[in-house]
């Protein structure tokens, strides 16, 4: 599955076009680009629908893995 980075890319967004429709800041869309943050449930939902993504799994796995890891440690 793509990253956020490579679906972002593959319809020619810029980070600022995503931080536009999903109402966050740019610096938020190029930490959880680099695994710096998570997004929250409501964004990933908000970015499933962006990028026509349909189950929970395919939602889940934009997210890197190295973010996912840090994510089940908590």
């Amino acid at each position: 599955m793509p990253t956020i980075r490579e679906l972002r890319e593959a319809r020619g967004w810029t980070q600022q076009d995503l931080a536009v429709k999903l109402d966050v800041a740019v610096s938020t869309v190029s930490l959880w680009e680099r695994g710096g943050a998570l997004p929250q449930v409501t964004q990933l939902r908000a970015m499933a629908a962006l990028f026509g993504l349909e189950s929970s799994d395919e939602i889940d796995l934009v997210v890197r893995p190295e973010a996912r890891r840090r994510r089940r440690a908590k």
